[in-house]
């Protein structure tokens, strides 16, 4: 069957047809490639070309150096070679940035108390912390007041009852409990006394 096309060659544009390397050229290559410093993988693939009909690679040129010419070494910010404190202090590292507020300044302290005040008193009434004091230490006091007149009438109200239990025979019963509860009582008081004091 003959190729239908004549643009396109045999075996289409994925499967170009092979070539067809002359008994000489082999003899050729394989001597160049004795006399010639190439790896064995090099020899390798250059057989496999051969043998196969593939076309063979374009030679590369190794691309000299000049010894005399040494590249500048920069140092990249990530690496971790080390730099004199020189070049840090020249980098700016040290140097802090000054603050500057895109706002005007306002006193946060002052507004915060204005809240607190606001909560507190229903207006911004500027209170001293002596006052506050003041008004916290008195009221302390009225309630220690409150509870020795609490404790006070707590431990007649037992000692009344533990009377009544007496007249009716069972104050022996009670009268261990009743002497413990009083006795507690009297201590709370002397507790009272103490924080009054100071």
């Amino acid at each position: 069957m003959q190729w239908q096309s004549k643009n396109v060659p045999q075996g289409g544009i994925l499967q170009p047809p092979r070539a067809s390397y002359s008994p000489e050229t082999h003899n050729f290559l394989k001597v160049l490639m004795e006399e010639s410093r190439m790896s064995a993988m090099q020899r390798r693939k250059v057989d496999y070309i051969l043998r196969n009909g593939e076309p063979l690679p374009p030679l590369q040129r190794k691309m000299s150096r000049p010894k005399n010419n040494i590249p500048e070494v920069t140092i990249r910010p990530g690496s971790s070679k080390r730099r004199s404190r020189e070049a840090i202090l020249l980098s700016g590292a040290y140097e802090k940035d000054i603050f500057r507020p895109i706002k005007p300044g306002m006193d946060r302290e002052r507004e915060i108390e204005k809240l607190a005040n606001k909560m507190a008193y229903r207006e911004d009434v500027h209170v001293t912390k002596s006052k506050v004091l003041k008004k916290l230490e008195k009221e302390k006091v009225e309630l220690a007041a409150n509870r020795f007149d609490q404790l006070v009438q707590e431990i007649k109200e037992r000692e009344e009852w533990l009377k009544e239990m007496d007249e009716l025979g069972e104050g022996n019963k009670y009268k261990l409990i009743i002497e413990q509860q009083i006795q507690n009582k009297v201590r709370e008081m002397d507790r009272l006394k103490l924080s009054a004091l100071d």
